[in-house]
């Protein structure tokens, strides 16, 4: 009679090993469910585990199990660091990442801002120092006299493409990153071609911030710099909607009266010749097409009807009338405002 009994105890033992080391591995192994997409987070102080799950892991799945496998392993605090999750990652290997510091490196697309504060609030979100510290770094009266800028122009100075950045990165150290991409993009050829254009190196980013803003493709982008420096040799207002329409800090589609009487600096309708400052970040492809603009007699362009973003040239008004109405009605036939 005892058989049974012992048989029964050591079920009940090999039971409550099978279930704890069950547990013990949904613990460890639990992936961070909740999370749609790889989640970037820039630690700036030491902090609680229980409240960096609080302030960054809002959306986990099963929060309460992420911190009870973090007691298990005696995980206390998060460093100071930039960490990256998604939702493959165990329990495990987020404790293991938050102890190691996170990333060292980061990377970061300068691309889509279109003035210093974006690129500021670009920074800031994973980087060490915030925006704040970028932006007082950008206006300090100092840097700007010693890079013969102005605030309208810093950006002009910044090359958009896809940095790696040290996380820890002063703003001082990022200027002279980018000040150093400066000097190694503008070789002796390129200086060559500004001086026979007569324009400045600020003159020619102001120009390539134009000619980005005006097309959706870069094949058309040395033709439409050649527009321009057209209507710049004739004397001629570049009257540019995308520079009316940054002047009022609007995302329209389409430009109304209203937008080219608006009085700004920007509005290269009302002012002759160019803003005081580029509308966006150019990239090199837009610099180098104004460097080596074709050369042609077009004095105006109108956006094709159909929304292909490229443009029909013409040399004379009439020409350009025509086109002009034909683009007004594909986009009063789909209410485009």
């Amino acid at each position: 009679m005892k058989r049974p009994k012992l048989f029964l105890t050591l079920s009940l033992a090999v039971l409550s090993i099978a279930i704890g080391a069950l547990c013990y591995y949904s613990l460890n192994t639990h992936s961070l469910r909740g999370m749609d997409e790889p989640l970037s987070i820039s630690c700036r102080n030491s902090v609680s585990v229980e409240e960096f799950t609080a302030r960054y892991l809002t959306d986990l799945e099963q929060s309460e199990l992420f911190l009870f496998a973090c007691k298990i392993k005696r995980f206390q605090t998060v460093k100071p660091g930039n960490y990256r999750f998604d939702n493959t990652m165990s329990n495990t290997a987020v404790i293991h990442h938050l102890r190691s510091g996170g990333n060292p490196v980061v990377s970061i697309r300068l691309d889509k801002a279109t003035d210093i504060y974006e690129v500021a609030s670009s920074l800031g979100q994973v980087l060490r120092y915030d925006s704040t510290e970028f932006i007082d770094a950008f206006l300090d009266r100092n840097l700007l006299d010693s890079l013969q800028t102005d605030s309208f122009n810093l950006a002009g100075l910044l090359l958009p493409n896809t940095y790696e950045f040290y996380w820890n990165m002063s703003p001082k150290s990022f200027i002279e990153r980018m000040m150093k991409e400066q000097r190694s993009f503008w070789s002796d050829a390129r200086i060559r071609r500004m001086e026979a254009l007569n324009l400045s190196r600020q003159e020619i980013v102001i120009l390539a911030s134009i000619v980005k803003a005006e097309t959706g493709t870069t094949q058309e982008a040395p033709v439409i710099a050649g527009l321009y420096l057209n209507r710049l040799r004739v004397g001629m207002p570049l009257q540019s909607d995308p520079t009316a329409l940054f002047g009022k800090r609007t995302d329209a589609q389409r430009v109304y009266l209203s937008d080219i009487q608006s009085d700004n600096p920007y509005n290269t309708y009302r002012i002759k010749g160019l803003p005081p400052g580029p509308i966006n970040l150019p990239e090199t492809v837009y610099i180098d097409a104004v460097l080596n603009a074709a050369t042609h007699s077009y004095l105006y362009m109108c956006a094709q009807p159909g929304g292909t973003g490229k443009h029909n040239f013409s040399a004379n008004l009439s020409e350009h009338e025509r086109n002009r109405s034909a683009h007004i009605r594909w986009l009063n036939e789909r209410n485009i405002k």
